[in-house]
């Protein structure tokens, strides 16, 4: 698996076949893993803010799910950045985020940047809650 920098071209077709409603923008930080027949399987965002990344819009083709590829991917993502990073992981991802070392916020300690995302996400009592790493200390 090969994990690199991508661009907005990449990121929004793959989003676009895998049928995401996601999109990426030329701000963003993107990157991408690639198999080994040169297909791009596994997608992640980083949308910069003043004093901090916030990690958006992780996705992997549904074969191949499972198999560590989004893993190694955030955490190559993850060497490349210093700093803090925020996400707001759905709960089935919260255990991934867990073990890269991402530790769970109260609502009043989320960036006011943050805050409109974390409502829109939240609707239900097991919806999403906020995360943050500090990438310099990893």
């Amino acid at each position: 698996m090969q994990y690199l920098f991508a661009d907005c071209q990449q990121l929004n077709q793959f989003y676009k076949q895998n049928r995401d409603k996601a999109r990426a923008k030329p701000e963003d930080l993107m990157y991408a893993a690639i198999n080994e027949e040169g297909e791009i399987c596994s997608v992640l965002r980083l949308l910069p803010y003043d004093g901090f990344l916030f990690l958006r819009s992780v996705l992997t083709t549904k074969e191949s799910r499972g198999q560590g590829i989004a893993s190694g991917l955030l955490e190559y993502a993850l060497a490349q950045q210093s700093g803090l990073i925020y996400t707001l992981p759905t709960p089935q991802a919260l255990p991934l985020y867990q073990r890269l070392g991402f530790q769970t916020l109260s609502k009043h300690e989320i960036p006011a940047q943050l805050l409109a995302s974390y409502r829109r996400f939240r609707q239900t009592d097991n919806g999403p809650t906020v995360m943050v790493i500090n990438a310099s200390v990893r």
